[in-house]
């Protein structure tokens, strides 16, 4: 096989050839990308524009509070006990089940305590009558004695029956007398009897909800004996553990303490304040307990849930900071929309366009919220209103900039020649 030497004119053909062909593609390369460009960005400009406005995302210094971990009490437990014996025969609660102030919750055998107040309810009958046959008597033995008294004045009886009407006065008063006091022990039994015959149906002293049930329908129960353990949702507070430290900046002046309980969502926080710390640390940790004031109303707090509590340090750093509004939430965690110069063609109005980023958040501050630095820098313009119906890239009207941002009146020259200089690049790059 022959080979050829470098001034062969064939292998120059064949080099000039494929440089022509390099070339070639990569034009072709080059074409193809502006080509995509110019589709993503007529489908920008192709999108509905959407009016939101914008605020800046800041570095602030600020106080850098402590995690520290607690849970949810309830302040209103109650093992529900029966005071009474006897044979349960109703109980239609189960764990979970909700029960209001003075509601049914079990009911024993009754048929016993029902005759002991029918029979109290006789004896008081009889006693009262013996009071009223007494009572009759007095009556009738006092005029006798009036009768004879006045006899005695005038010399027609003896002093022997001034003293038998006397007796006779004096005797049924003590009978009477013994008549009341047994009227009032009839009366007191009957009482007792009704109060038993009430024993025999426990009732919730409170709202809340049964989390444990200790007895079942036919089981006998003695005084004393747990029938269900129920405890309210509606007063409830955090109890926090906190170290000796960090106690002295829990005083009157604190304000609110952030909590995020898990339980009720990712990132969900809700604000509580300072009710006391409990003057007695713990000897292994040094912790002090401390408890915190929270309001249930429609945060569906339950006892039990974990909680980190952001309790203040005093050590003041610069952190980022954005808007609570500027916050949303998805089942991958939290995220903003940040607003990024752009402009239309097709809508002289679109300034920007909106470019979603992910944020972790690190604690309220007020009407701001800390957060990581990341894809989220100090002066980005990120969503407040309208961000809840934005979708990514979509462009976007910004109504009233805030003074100094790429979106203010003054601005906007500056942008436009940007626009028009990366335009004009754009052309040059698709010339060559």
């Amino acid at each position: 096989m022959r080979g050829f030497s470098i001034d062969d004119p064939r292998a120059r053909a064949r080099g000039a050839a494929a440089g022509v062909a390099r070339r070639a593609r990569i034009r072709g390369v080059r074409g193809i990308v502006l080509a995509l460009g110019a589709c993503i960005a007529s489908l920008a400009s192709a999108q509905p524009a959407a009016n939101v406005r914008v605020a800046e995302a800041k570095s602030e210094r600020l106080m850098v509070p402590r995690e520290v971990t607690g849970e949810i009490v309830s302040l209103r437990r109650s093992l529900l006990a029966s005071q009474i014996e006897g044979f349960v025969v109703e109980l239609g609660l189960n764990p979970g089940d909700g029960v209001e102030r003075g509601s049914v919750v079990a009911r024993l055998d009754d048929t016993l305590a029902r005759l002991d107040v029918d029979q109290a309810q006789a004896d008081l009958l009889a006693a009262r009558g013996v009071v009223d046959q007494r009572e009759a008597e007095l009556v009738r033995y006092q005029r006798d004695l009036e009768r004879v008294q006045a006899l005695s004045e005038r010399g027609s009886t003896t002093a022997s029956e001034l003293d038998s009407a006397e007796a006779d006065v004096r005797t049924t008063e003590a009978l009477l007398a013994q008549a009341n006091a047994k009227k009032l022990s009839a009366e007191a039994l009957l009482d007792r009897a009704k109060k038993r015959l009430a024993d025999k149906t426990i009732t919730a002293p409170f709202a809340g909800r049964v989390v444990q049930k200790k007895t079942e329908v036919g089981e006998w129960v003695a005084p004393g004996d747990t029938i269900v353990e129920i405890v309210s949702l509606s007063d409830m507070e955090a109890r926090i553990d906190v170290p000796e430290h960090l106690v002295s900046y829990l005083n009157e002046d604190v304000g609110t303490i952030s909590l995020r309980i898990p339980g009720l969502g990712p990132g969900v926080e809700i604000d509580s304040t300072l009710l006391g710390v409990i003057p007695q640390a713990d000897t292994l940790s040094r912790m002090f307990p401390v408890r915190l004031a929270v309001q249930n109303g429609s945060h569906g707090l339950k006892p039990g849930m974990s909680l980190t509590a952001f309790v203040p340090t005093g050590a003041h750093e610069p952190v980022l900071t954005v808007p609570k509004d500027a916050l949303l939430r998805d089942d991958a965690g939290e995220y903003l929309y940040m607003a990024v110069p752009f402009h239309s063609d097709a809508n002289p109005a679109v300034t920007a366009q909106a470019v979603p980023a992910r944020v972790e958040r690190r604690f309220a501050a007020g009407d701001r919220v800390a957060i990581r630095p990341g894809q989220v820098k100090p002066g980005s313009m990120v969503l407040v209103e309208g961000n809840e119906r934005v979708f990514p890239t979509q462009p976007l009207v910004v109504q009233d900039p805030p003074p100094g941002s790429p979106f203010a009146p003054s601005a906007q020259p500056a942008g436009d020649e940007a626009d028009d200089g990366k335009s004009g690049g754009d052309q040059s790059g698709g010339r060559d």
